[in-house]
């Protein structure tokens, strides 16, 4: 399967320029590293089962997974969809590294913003251009070091990337069929009419081994015996100790805690990316779930034994005690917003910090500067209260 190893960008929402996430491994690599969260790619190769973004609110934490979702969808189809927000100038330059089959590749291009008045059901992927693609066969004896010799060494073969689409590149006939990506969107289920808007839990009902899926669903509400939904819009649903009845779906979400139906389908979904050997991306995973859940779930993405197909968990959180559950410090990475535009730290090579020292308490002292701005915390707070003794005068 392929691997992502690196990926730049510019002109992307409100990313800086240059915007790079390196997932490569910084620091030494242990044999006992290589049966939790480093996967070995090739001789001297390594990136991580798990990788984590953390940041104070609206720090681009959401901003970064995007341009990882969008870059490997990207890969897979050869195609970027036109959002006219992500553009935040007329073109978004990317730069792809990674590695596929004993090759290290070097990608990029440049997608073009699409006018307004030339949008079309049949113009929805952005025009690709400067399209450049090297190649370099990776030599174990070297290692890492084929990284930076990557574009020196590498044999230029942007001719096999001409494509007769303007809005399509070839890219996805070496990358296509070699990777797999999954979406976990925290995304309501029900609009504000009440329709059901999004399948995905219902779905996720059928898509594993029935006794699994019931399982599941007992570790989230232990009063729930069964769930069981076939492609109509009826629901079998059983408490224990209760008869069995049968409901629409949309009555089932009503029922249901918000964290018993986001839990299911994200344990569910988190199987089929093992099962798979996917790339599972989730934003704000910790949302309606219990932390000691996210904690089960990063060691079942961790462990070797478990993750045989070489999934890869990659996610967001608020709650920094979950980044307490990995051992190493170079698969986390801390996002900021500086003058309007988001900018990307690592853990381990971007801050100076004493290791014997939890991740967690290292964050709630506010080392990496992503507390609230208390400032602006007590002038919210003097307001409220100004506010609130106007009204009662």
């Amino acid at each position: 399967m392929l691997e992502l190893l690196k990926v730049k960008a510019s002109g992307f929402k409100l990313l800086e320029d240059n915007f790079e996430l390196d997932f490569t491994t910084r620091t030494r690599v242990y044999q006992k590293d290589k049966l939790s969260e480093i996967e070995e790619i090739d001789k001297g190769l390594n990136t991580f089962r798990s990788i984590a973004f953390v940041g104070g609110n609206s720090s681009g934490k959401s901003t970064a997974l995007s341009l990882v979702l969008k870059t490997l969808l990207f890969l897979q189809t050869g195609r970027w969809e036109f959002i006219p927000r992500e553009f935040k100038k007329d073109s978004i330059d990317l730069n792809i590294v990674f590695y596929l089959e004993g090759f290290l590749y070097n990608y990029s291009c440049t997608f073009s913003k699409i006018e307004i008045d030339k949008l079309s059901i049949a113009n929805i992927y952005s025009p690709i251009t400067n399209e450049k693609l090297i190649k370099l066969e990776y030599n174990k004896a070297r290692g890492i070091v084929n990284l930076d010799l990557l574009n020196t060494n590498g044999v230029d073969e942007s001719e096999i990337l001409k494509s007769s689409l303007l809005d399509t590149s070839a890219i996805a006939k070496i990358t296509g069929d070699k990777i797999s990506v999954d979406e976990f969107s925290n995304n309501n289920i029900v609009n504000f009419d009440g329709n059901i808007v999004r399948n995905t839990f219902f779905a996720s009902l059928n898509s594993c081994d029935k006794e699994l899926v019931s399982s599941i669903i007992k570790l989230l509400d232990e009063s729930i015996e069964y769930i069981i939904c076939d492609n109509s819009d009826l629901v079998k649903f059983k408490r224990i100790n209760e008869k069995e009845i049968i409901i629409s779906k949309l009555e089932l979400l009503s029922i249901l805690s918000s964290g018993t139906f986001r839990g299911v389908e994200l344990y569910v979904r988190s199987i089929n990316a093992l099962k798979y050997g996917k790339v599972f991306i989730v934003d704000e995973i910790e949302n309606c779930f219990h932390k000691n859940l996210v904690k089960n779930l990063l060691f079942i993405f961790n462990s070797k034994n478990i993750n045989s197909k070489g999934a890869k968990l990659i996610f967001s959180t608020h709650y920094t005690e979950i980044l307490d559950s990995l051992s190493r410090r170079d698969n986390i990475f801390i996002t900021h917003k500086e003058n309007g535009y988001v900018n990307v730290k690592n853990l381990y090579s971007d801050y100076d910090v004493r290791t014997e020292l939890s991740k967690s308490n290292q964050f709630d002292n506010n080392v990496f500067n992503t507390s609230f701005n208390y400032e602006q915390l007590l002038n919210v707070k003097e307001l409220i209260i100004n506010d609130l003794h106007t009204n009662n005068d």
